[in-house]
C-alpha cells in the first residue's frame, strides 16, 4: 500500500525553518558528517593499502591496492539494493539509518588496526553497512509532497552538503590528521564523524515519525537481531570476497548480466515497442554512465599514486581529492542556471549529447595529463601541480553535464512497475563502474601479478611504499584512455538524434 498520500498532510504541516522542514536541516548535518567520515578516508585508502602488500614489491603491492580499494567501493556501491529491501521490509527507514551509522563506526575502528585481517573484516563490515544508509537520500523527499516546489531545492542542498563534507574530509582526516600522527589515526578521525552523524540522528529521528512510513515487517528489537546477526555472518564471506577481486569481478558482471537479462525477458513478454525502444536507450546511456565513472574514478586509484609519486605540489597530496567537491561547490549552481538559459533558446543538449559531453571533457581530462607528461615533466620525473587541478576540473564539469539528470531519467525511461528495479540497476552502473576502474588502474603498473595478499602490517605512513611506477607508464596509460574516451563520446554525440528518438518523447 502507498503511503505517499499518508505522508503528504503531515509533511506540510511540519515546522518551517528558513523555508524548510526543520528535520530536514538535521538531515543535511547527519548528511555532510557522514560523507566527511567516508571521503576522510578514501582519500588515501589505496595508498595506505599498498602497505600491506609491501612485501610484494612495489609495483605489485600498488596493483593489489588498486583492485582491493576500487572491490571494496565497488561493493559499497552494490550492497544498496539489498539493504534498501531490508530498510522497507523489516526495519524501517529510520532504525536502518541508525544501525547502518554505528556499524561504520565499528568499521572504521577496524580499519585502523595494524593488521591486514582487521582491515579486512573493518572493509566488509564498512561495505555491508553503508547499504542500510540508502533511506537517508529518501528521507530528504519525505519532508515534502509530491508537488512542492520546494523539493527540487531540498535536494540541491542535499547535494551541496554532501560536497561541503566531502571537500573538508582530505585536510582534517588526511592531511592533518593522517599526515601528522599515522594513516591510521586517520580511520579514527573518520570514525568522530561517523558517531557525530549516528549520535545526531538518534536524538532527533523522532522528529521524523510524522513525514516516514510505518516500519518493516518486523520491526522492533527482533529486527534489529536479525540484521545484526546477518552482517557478522556475512563478515567473514565478505572480507574473503574482497580479497579475492577476480572472484568479485566476475560476480558483478554476472549480476549486471542477468538484470540486463530480466529487462529483455520483460521486454519481449510485454509486447510494448515504445517501452522496449525506451529500455534499448536507457542501456545504451548506461554503458556511457559506467565508462565515464569507470574513467573519472581513477582518482581513486591510479590518478592518487600519480599524485603522491609524480606530481610537485607545495602541500599533501591527499588534499587533491578535495578538487572535485569544491569544483562541485562552485560551478554545480552556474550549470544549474546555464542549462535553464541554453533551454529558453533552444539550445539544450539532450540526455544522449550531455552524455556525449560528459564522455568529451573526461577525455581531455586525460589527454592534458599525458600531454603535460609528455612535454612538460621534470628531469625529477614530476609535473607542476596545476595539471591534477585542471585534470579534475575537466571531469567535474564532465560530471555536471551527466550526472545529475541520471536519476529522473531512469523513472521517465522505466515502465512504472519496474521503476525501483531500474534505479537499483542504474546504481549498480557505479559499482561496476568501481570495479572497472581498478582493473584500469592496474594497467599503468604492468602485468598483473599473483592475487596473494601480504602479511606485511600496515605502515604509519602511506607513502612508505616507494614508487611503483614510473612516469612513462602513467603517460602510456592516459593516452589509451584520452583515445578511447574521445571516440565513444564522438559516437555518442554524432549518434544523439537517433538515441533520442528511441526515448521517444522524453528529452
Amino acid at each position: 500500500m502507498s503511503t505517499e498520500g499518508a505522508i503528504e498532510p503531515a509533511a506540510r504541516a511540519t515546522p518551517a525553518l528558513w523555508g524548510h522542514p526543520r528535520q530536514l536541516w538535521m538531515l543535511l548535518v547527519v548528511s555532510a558528517a557522514f560523507n566527511f567520515a567516508f571521503y576522510g578516508f578514501r582519500a588515501y585508502l589505496a595508498p595506505y593499502m599498498a602497505a600491506f602488500y609491501a612485501d610484494l614489491g612495489p609495483a605489485a603491492a600498488q596493483r593489489q591496492a588498486d583492485l582491493l580499494s576500487s572491490g571494496f567501493l565497488a561493493l559499497g556501491y552494490a550492497t544498496p539494493i539489498v539493504g534498501g529491501y531490508v530498510a522497507d521490509q523489516l526495519l524501517g527507514e529510520a532504525r536502518a539509518v541508525a544501525i547502518s551509522f554505528w556499524l561504520m563506526t565499528v568499521a572504521l575502528l577496524l580499519m585502523s588496526l595494524p593488521t591486514l585481517f582487521g582491515f579486512e573484516l573493518g572493509l566488509a563490515m564498512f561495505a555491508l553497512s553503508v547499504g542500510l544508509n540508502i533511506p537517508l537520500t529518501v528521507m530528504i523527499g519525505r519532508n515534502y509532497s509530491k508537488s512542492d516546489p520546494r523539493r527540487d531545492g531540498a535536494y540541491t542542498l542535499f547535494y551541496l552538503a554532501i560536497n561541503l563534507g566531502s571537500f573538508l574530509a582530505p585536510f582534517i582526516c588526511a592531511a592533518f590528521v593522517a599526515r601528522r600522527f599515522g594513516y591510521r589515526w586517520g580511520f579514527i578521525a573518520a570514525a568522530a564523524g561517523c558517531v557525530t552523524a549516528a549520535a545526531l540522528f538518534q536524538l532527533r529521528q523522532r522528529r521524523l515519525a510524522p513525514v516516514l512510513p510505518h516500519g518493516g515487517r518486523l520491526g522492533g528489537p527482533i529486527a534489529v537481531v536479525w540484521t545484526l546477526a546477518a552482517v557478522v555472518a556475512l563478515l567473514y564471506p565478505t572480507a574473503l570476497l574482497l580479497a579475492r577481486p577476480q572472484i568479485l569481478s566476475v560476480s558483478m558482471y554476472v549480476l549486471m548480466a542477468l538484470l540486463v537479462l530480466y529487462f529483455i525477458v520483460g521486454c519481449v513478454r510485454r509486447g510494448d515497442r515504445v517501452q522496449t525502444q525506451r529500455y534499448l536507450a536507457l542501456l545504451l546511456l548506461f554503458v556511457a554512465l559506467v565508462l565515464f565513472w569507470a574513467l573519472s574514478f581513477q582518482g581513486v586509484t591510479s590518478l592518487n599514486f600519480f599524485a603522491r609519486d609524480h606530481v610537485r605540489a607545495p602541500f599533501d597530496y591527499t588534499l587533491f581529492q578535495s578538487a572535485n567537491p569544491l569544483y562541485i561547490l562552485l560551478f554545480a549552481p552556474l550549470l544549474a542556471l546555464l542549462w535553464p538559459w541554453l533551454g529558453r533558446r533552444g539550445r539544450d543538449p539532450s540526455t544522449p549529447r550531455k552524455f556525449g559531453i560528459g564522455l568529451l571533457l573526461v577525455a581531455l581530462s586525460y589527454g592534458l595529463v599525458a600531454a603535460v607528461i609528455r612535454y612538460a615533466s621534470g628531469a625529477d620525473g614530476k609535473v607542476v601541480w596545476g595539471v591534477l587541478a585542471g585534470c579534475y576540473l575537466l571531469q567535474t564539469l564532465g560530471e555536471l553535464a551527466l550526472s545529475p539528470i541520471g536519476y529522473s531519467l531512469v523513472g521517465l525511461l522505466a515502465a512504472p512497475e519496474e521503476s525501483s528495479l531500474a534505479m537499483g540497476g542504474w546504481f549498480f552502473g557505479y559499482a561496476l563502474a568501481y570495479q572497472l576502474a581498478g582493473w584500469v588502474a592496474t594497467l599503468t603498473t604492468g602485468t598483473l601479478g599473483s592475487p596473494a595478499a601480504g602479511t606485511a602490517a600496515a605502515a604509519s605512513t602511506a607513502g612508505a611504499v616507494a614508487s611503483a611506477v614510473g612516469i612513462t607508464s602513467y603517460e602510456h596509460v592516459y593516452w589509451q584512455l584520452f583515445a578511447i574516451g574521445l571516440a565513444v563520446s564522438l559516437i555518442y554525440l554524432l549518434a544523439a538524434p537517433w538515441v533520442r528518438r528511441l526515448m521517444h518523447g522524453v528529452h
